[in-house]
C-alpha cells in the first residue's frame, strides 16, 4: 500500500496519523517490506516530527520482515525508547537467525530502568533455546520466578519449549505443572515436548487428559505432534488418530496431511499415504518432500522419482530434503544417468556447496559404482562430516580398496571428525578379516555396546567361519535383539550346523524373543537340511502363531516340506498363497525338480506366465535341471532356447552346465561337446566335470581325455577328475594308463576331504 493512495482520503476525520500507522500495520502483517519503506518514505516526505509510537511500528515491521540493518538504523535514531521499543527489537532478533544479539539488548534495557516483562522474558527464553544455551536459560527461568512471570501462559510454554529441546524433560514438566493453568497452547507445547524426549506414550496421555478436562482443540501443530508419535508406536493407534483427524475435518489439511504421510511412511504403509496425498486439494512442497522420503525409504525408488518429476513439473523447487531422497532413490535405482541430471541441477541452485546435499551426491555415485566421481566430489568439498566419510568407506570398500577403507578411517580421525555407530559398521562390512581390530576402535570411541555394532561384528564372524568365537562373543552379549538370534542361527544354518541352529532356536524361544521372517527361513533351511519333517512342522506351527506370514517365509515352507519329501504339503501351501512372487514360483518348480517331475515343472511355467510372473535366470535354472534328472531333452532344448530367443536373456554358466548334463546323460556327447564351443564365454572346470561325468556314464574316453586334459588347464590340478579318469580306463581295462594317473594323483599328494553325513530318527 503506498501512501499516496491515501491521500484521497486525507478529507475524512481520520487523522493522517492514524492512518499511517494503519498502513504500517498492514504492511508488518503482510510482511511486505517494499510496502513498508513505501510508507517510511512518506513519513519522511511529510515531515512528520519523530514520535515514539511510529518508531515503534516501523521497528517492528523491519524486525517481521528481517530487515535488521534499517531496524538497527530505526532504533538507534529513536530519542527515547520505552519496554516496547526494546520487547520488540528484542523478537525480532530472537526469532532470527541472530538470537544473540537479542540477549545483547537486555544491558541496555536494563541501563533505560526499564523492568523485563512477560513477552521480553519469552523472547529471551526462544534466544537461548536457540543457541543452546542451557546455563543462561535457567538464569533467565530463576529471573522469572523472582519476577512473578512463572504463572504467565507465554513464559511458560516458552520454558516448556525450551527444556524439551534442551532435552531436559523433567523441568520442561516441572514448569508445566507448577501453577496449573488450562491453555491450550501451553498444553500443545507440553505434548510436543513429550514428542521430542522420544516419550511417545505420554504424549497420547496428555492429549487424552487435554481434551477431558480443558475441552483442547486440537490444532494442526498438536495433531503434528500427535501424528509423529504415532511413527513409533502400534500402528491402531496412529489410525485411531487419524480417524480423529477425518472426525473433525483437518484430515485435508496440508500439514496433518504431511504428518500421516510421513507416520505411513515410517510404517511402511505407503498406499495409505497416497490416498491420503490424493485427498488434499492444495499441496505443497513439505507434502511432496515427504512423499519422496517415504517412498524412498521403503525403497520404492521408481515411484519416489515419479513424484519428484510431478513436484517439477508443478512448478515447485526442490530444497535439501527433496534433492537428498531424489538422490537416494537414484543409488537405490543404481540410476546413474538421473542421478547426474540431479546433480547438475543442484550445480546450478543455491545448495551446490551443501554439506548434506554433496554427502548425498557421494552416496548416490558410490551405489551406481562410480568411485572415481564420489572420489572427486568428496576431494574438493570444503566441509566434510562422519556420514560423508562413511559413503567413502563404503565405496572402497564395495571396491575391495581394504586399505583405502582404512586409510579414510585414520584420515577420520586425524581431521577431528568424531565415528559414529554407523561408521564401524561400515568399516567392518568394507573390510573382511578385520573384525577384531575394528572392534577394539569401536570400544575405544564407546559404541561396543551398541547393539548395532555388535550384530555386525557377530555376523562378519560367520562370514569368516569363526563359529565358535561368534558362539562366544554371542554368549557375552549384554543385550540381544530378533537380530543378534538371526544372525547367529543363519550363521550356523549355512555353515551346515543345522542341528546347533535348531537347538539355539528353541533357546530363542525360552528367552521369548520373537522371531521374523529371515529367523524362520534360517531354521527352516536347517530342517529342510536334516531332512527333519517333524521338527519342521512344529516351526511352521510357531510361525503361524506368531503371525510371521510373507512370500518370503512362505518359499522357505515350501522348500523345507519339498526337502522332507512331502511335496504335497508344499503344493498345498502354494495354493493358499494370497499372492505369488518370482520366488515362491520358483521355490515349486525347484520342487518339482527335486522330486523328479520335471513334466510338471514345465507346467508350472506355463501357468507362472499366464500370472504375467516373468521368468528369471534362477527359473531355468531349476527347469533345465528338472528336464536333465527326467530325461526331458527336447523339452529342455526348448527351454534352454527360449532363454534367448523369448525372454532376451544370455543363458548363465549354470544354464550351460545343466543342458551339458541332459545331452551328457543322454549319450548325445557330441552335441554336449558342440553347445560348449559355441558358448559365448569361456567354460569353467564345471562344464567340463559335468562333461566327464556324462563320459563315465557312457564309457567315452576320447570326450573323457578333453575333459580332463580341460578341468587341469583351468585348476592346475584336480583330484577327482583325476579319479573319475581313473576309473574310466579301469571299465575299458586299460591298465596302464590306470597306473599312470594314480601315479599322477600319489605325486600331487592331494589330501582326501573327508566327507559328513547325517541321518534322522524320529527326530532324535
Amino acid at each position: 500500500m503506498k501512501f499516496m493512495e491515501l491521500g484521497g482520503v486525507s478529507g475524512m476525520n481520520l487523522p493522517i496519523r492514524s492512518l499511517l500507522v494503519s498502513a504500517i500495520k498492514s504492511s508488518t502483517n503482510q510482511k511486505s517490506l517494499s510496502n513498508g519503506k513505501s510508507v517510511h518514505g512518506q513519513i519522511i516526505k511529510l515531515g512528520f516530527l519523530p514520535e515514539i509510537q511510529l518508531f515503534n511500528h516501523l521497528l517492528n515491521l523491519y524486525s517481521k520482515c528481517s530487515d535488521f540493518v534499517s531496524a538497527q538504523k530505526i532504533f538507534d535514531e529513536m530519542p527515547e525508547r520505552n519496554l516496547i521499543s526494546f520487547s520488540t527489537f528484542i523478537s525480532g532478533y530472537s526469532q532470527s537467525d541472530a538470537p544473540q544479539l537479542a540477549l545483547n539488548l537486555v544491558p541496555h534495557l536494563q541501563e533505560h530502568g526499564l523492568s523485563l516483562n512477560q513477552f521480553v522474558f519469552s523472547s529471551l527464553i526462544l534466544a537461548c533455546s536457540k543457541l543452546k544455551r542451557v546455563n543462561e536459560g535457567k538464569q533467565i527461568h530463576a529471573q522469572v520466578i523472582v519476577s512473578d512471570f512463572e504463572a504467565d501462559p507465554f513464559v511458560k510454554t516458552s520454558l516448556v519449549d525450551m527444556y524439551s529441546k534442551f532435552d531436559d524433560l523433567e523441568c520442561a514438566v516441572s514448569v508445566f505443572n507448577s501453577n496449573p493453568i488450562c491453555d491450550p497452547v501451553l498444553y500443545n507445547s507440553m505434548i510436543s515436548g513429550f514428542v521430542t524426549s522420544c516419550a511417545y506414550e505420554e504424549s497420547l496421555e496428555l492429549f487424552s487428559e487435554a481434551r477431558r478436562h480443558i475441552d483442547l482443540r486440537p490444532t494442526e501443530f498438536t495433531f503434528g505432534s500427535i501424528i509423529n508419535a504415532c511413527s513409533n508406536l502400534k500402528r491402531e493407534v496412529g489410525e485411531q488418530i487419524h480417524g480423529f483427524t477425518i472426525k473433525i475435518g483437518l484430515d485435508s489439511n496440508c500439514f496433518v496431511g504431511t504428518s500421516l504421510i510421513d507416520m505411513y511412511g515410517k510404517l511402511g504403509d505407503m498406499e495409505s499415504s497416497k490416498k491420503i496425498f490424493h485427498g488434499i486439494t492444495s499441496v505443497d512442497l513439505a507434502l511432496y518432500n515427504s512423499m519422496i522420503v517415504g517412498f524412498s525409504n521403503n525403497d520404492l525408488h521408481e515411484t519416489a522419482l515419479e513424484f519428484f518429476n510431478k513436484l517439477t513439473l508443478e512448478c515447485f523447487s526442490p530444497d535439501g530434503r527433496t534433492f537428498s531422497s531424489a538422490l537416494k532413490a537414484c543409488g537405490g535405482l543404481k540410476c546413474l544417468p538421473l542421478g547426474r541430471e540431479i546433480h547438475a541441477v543442484i550445480l546450478k541452485s543455491k545448495f551446490w556447496e551443501d554439506l548434506i546435499i554433496n554427502t548425498a551426491l557421494i552416496d548416490m555415485y558410490v551405489k551406481c559404482g562410480c568411485l572415481e566421481l564420489s572420489c572427486r566430489l568428496f576431494d574438493s568439498m570444503p566441509e566434510r562430516n562422519t556420514v560423508s566419510y562413511n559413503s567413502m568407506i563404503l565405496g572402497q570398500g564395495q571396491a575391495g580398496n581394504f586399505d583405502k577403507a582404512k586409510m579414510l578411517f585414520i584420515d577420520m580421525n586425524q581431521q577431528g571428525i568424531h565415528p559414529n555407530h554407523a561408521t564401524f559398521v561400515v568399516l567392518m562390512n568394507s573390510c573382511p578379516g578385520n573384525h577384531w581390530s575394528i572392534y577394539a576402535h569401536a570400544v575405544k570411541w564407546s559404541f561396543g555396546l551398541d547393539l548395532t555394532v555388535q550384530n555386525t561384528f557377530l555376523d562378519g564372524l560367520i562370514k569368516v567361519g569363526a563359529v565358535s568365537e561368534a558362539q562366544w562373543f554371542f554368549n557375552k552379549m549384554h543385550e540381544r535383539d530378533v537380530v543378534s538370534w538371526t544372525t547367529i542361527l543363519s550363521g550356523l544354518s549355512q555353515l551346515g550346523l543345522d542341528f546347533d541352529a535348531l537347538v539355539l532356536f528353541k533357546e530363542m524361544q525360552i528367552e521369548r524373543v520373537c522371531p521374523n521372517s529371515f529367523t524362520f527361513s534360517s531354521v527352516l533351511k536347517a530342517c529342510g537340511s536334516l531332512a527333519d519333517l517333524e521338527q519342521g512342522r512344529c516351526i511352521h506351527g510357531c510361525n503361524i502363531k506368531h503371525g510371521v506370514v510373507d512370500n518370503f517365509t512362505n518359499s522357505s515352507l515350501l522348500d523345507m516340506y519339498a526337502r522332507c519329501g512331502s511335496l504335497e504339503a508344499s503344493y498345498k501351501i502354494f495354493e493358499e498363497l494370497s499372492k505369488t512372487d518370482i520366488v515362491s514360483w520358483n521355490t515349486m518348480i525347484t520342487a518339482c525338480a527335486q522330486h523328479g517331475n520335471g513334466l510338471e515343472a514345465l507346467k508350472l511355467l506355463e501357468k507362472m506366465e499366464m500370472h504375467g510372473v516373468e521368468p528369471n535366470q534362477t527359473t531355468f535354472t531349476s527347469l533345465l535341471s528338472a528336464c536333465s534328472h527326467c530325461g526331458l531333452v527336447d523339452e529342455g532344448i526348448n527351454v534352454f532356447e527360449s532363454i534367448i530367443c523369448k525372454h532376451g536373456m544370455v543363458p548363465t554358466m549354470e544354464h550351460y552346465a545343466c543342458m551339458v548334463d541332459m545331452l551328457g546323460r543322454a549319450g548325445m556327447l557330441e552335441k554336449a561337446k558342440c553347445l560348449i564351443d559355441n558358448m559365448p564365454y569361456e567354460p569353467d572346470a564345471l562344464i567340463w566335470r559335468t562333461l566327464l561325468a556324462a563320459c563315465k556314464l557312457h564309457s567315452n574316453v576320447n570326450y573323457a581325455q578333453l575333459a580332463k586334459d580341460c578341468i587341469l588347464h583351468v585348476e592346475g590340478k584336480d583330484r577327482p577328475s583325476l579319479i573319475l579318469m581313473s576309473n574310466i580306463y579301469s571299465e575299458l581295462g586299460k591298465w596302464d594308463d590306470v597306473e599312470r594317473i594314480r601315479r599322477r594323483i600319489r605325486d600331487e599328494s592331494c589330501g582326501k576331504i573327508p566327507g559328513v553325513s547325517w541321518v534322522q530318527i524320529k527326530g532324535g
